[in-house]
């Protein structure tokens, strides 16, 4: 996840002092009050943990081409703390991490360089800072800071501790008297965003960033890992996305390469590794518990362009009902990248009316009598090109699917006629009959479309109606999707 990029760099940072980004947050809260911070000595980075003297002897600060401030104090012991606040200016400012922001600040004790105490707010932390001197001619700035830290309990292996009532176990570190004193800053060109390439040189800032986030119980899921595979299970395809804790605790998504945008339930028993389902383990000497229920929303699923985005929740439980434990995934997204696939094309056009197969014979030798077709035709509503996809069954049925020819790859709502030209329409007329029942309601998913070679895959469903009402019979359209050429 990408905010915490910066908590995962800071063991790094003790050796290289690497940053990542943060976002603006309101400059309203309570914030330390020093009886004078600027009596700190120049060039000092000072603060008592749990009432402890820390005086950091490596200083590292940086203000990045975006205005991200992040600075670290290594004391003699490498213990560390870091601060780190967006678009940074003389005045108060809120270091508790919340999902909604990305303000940080964090302690890491040397000796559990893996598991640091942060400001997140899911397990009670908070914190702020006074920014009272920046100097963007000296490059000097100064301020005064105090953060509660938490993180939850971990034994010598790194796995989570929990109670006797199975929730985890929160430690806590109070962080006070924190000043910093004409500390000398870099400016760093790029933008703090970007992860970098790990040579200290910010990288490339338009390289993607893949982002993971989900809470169990309430308690975020810090990955420190972040995988995408393809793997090839028997004939199927499937994606695994997979996030992993510093703890152990994995976290995964199977995904068919086939599931396109939407929103779907995941499975809810075991899976034989091609089926759309959810995976927790929290390394506690168990198996991997699935979703039982689940769902999932694809918002972006762009094969071409080998981008996946989605945000999910589930209860994860034993398909075998062995383990009792049961854990709640909720507020889960992610955004990952992988490399473009091309995948074989699919039925030219297919559907189910009514429980029944709509599938026309393409094939270039066409069978007897009125032989099935698919044409595709365009006509202009408005000044805006309306392209008209047209099916006949041999048996007489006939089906047809109307939108925009510069619709994009995305999720849309049918309607029951072309009015305006942007329109989406599905059209179905039953065999031995001249009555056209239109699509209300419906959905049409563009799953990809190249301009350039017009080549589109789409799905789509929806009940079809008479719309003047003279035969109130419903026809269900399921199961539609077609893989087909748009000409220029």
């Amino acid at each position: 996840m990408k905010k915490f990029q910066l908590l995962n760099w800071v063991f790094i940072a003790l050796m290289a002092f690497q940053f990542t980004s943060c976002e603006d947050e309101p400059l309203v809260g309570t914030f330390p009050q020093q009886e004078n911070p600027s009596d700190g000595l120049p060039g000092a980075f000072t603060a008592s943990i749990n009432g402890v003297p820390f005086t950091a002897n490596t200083i590292s600060a940086v203000v990045f081409a975006d205005g991200l401030f992040t600075i670290i104090g290594v004391n003699g012991s490498n213990n560390a703390i870091t601060l780190s606040v967006p678009i940074v200016a003389e005045g108060n400012f809120i270091l508790t991490d919340t999902p909604e922001t990305d303000n940080f600040a964090s302690y890491t004790d040397a000796q559990s360089a893996a598991n640091p105490y942060t400001s997140a707010s899911q397990t009670g932390g908070s914190g702020s800072m006074v920014v009272t001197s920046y100097d963007e001619t000296e490059l000097l700035i100064s301020g005064s800071f105090v953060f509660e830290g938490t993180r939850q309990a971990a034994d010598a292996q790194g796995s989570p501790i929990f109670d006797s009532s199975g929730d985890p176990i929160i430690q806590s570190v109070s962080i006070t008297n924190g000043l910093f004193t004409s500390i000398p800053f870099t400016l760093d060109m790029d933008d703090g965003g970007d992860p970098g390439d790990g040579g200290g040189d910010g990288g490339d800032p338009t390289e993607p960033v893949e982002e993971f986030f989900a809470n169990v119980d309430g308690v975020e899921h810090v990955d420190t890992s972040l995988t995408t595979t393809i793997n090839m299970v028997g004939d199927e395809m499937i994606f695994k996305v997979e996030a992993t804790t510093a703890a152990g605790a994995l976290m995964r998504i199977d995904v068919p390469v086939d599931t396109g945008l939407g929103s779907f339930e995941m499975v809810s028993d075991i899976s034989d590794g091609t089926k759309l389902i959810g995976i927790y383990n929290p390394n506690l000497g168990g198996e991997n518990l699935s979703s039982n229920p689940g769902t999932i929303t694809f918002t972006q699923f762009n094969l071409a362009d080998g981008i996946m985005e989605a945000t999910f929740s589930f209860t994860a439980r034993d398909p075998l009902n062995q383990d009792p434990a049961i854990y709640q995934v909720t507020e889960g997204s992610f955004t990952v990248f992988f490399d473009p696939i091309s995948l074989p094309p699919g039925v030219a056009f297919r559907a189910v009316v009514d429980g029944l197969e709509f599938l026309p014979d393409t094939t270039p030798v066409p069978p007897p009598g009125i032989a099935d077709q698919i044409t595709i035709s365009s006509e202009e509503v408005n000044m805006v090109a309306v392209i008209k996809v047209a099916a006949i069954m041999m048996d007489g049925r006939e089906m047809t699917l109307s939108f925009p020819k510069d619709i994009e790859v995305g999720m849309y709502v049918m309607g029951t006629e072309v009015v305006i030209g942007d329109e989406k329409v599905g059209a179905y007329k039953p065999a031995g009959t001249e009555m056209v029942f239109y699509s209300s309601p419906g959905t049409f998913t563009v799953q990809s479309y190249d301009l350039e070679t017009g080549v589109m895959s789409a799905t789509f469903s929806y009940n079809a109606v008479d719309p003047t009402g003279m035969d109130p019979t419903v026809r269900s359209v399921t199961e539609g999707e077609f893989n087909l050429t748009i000409p220029e």
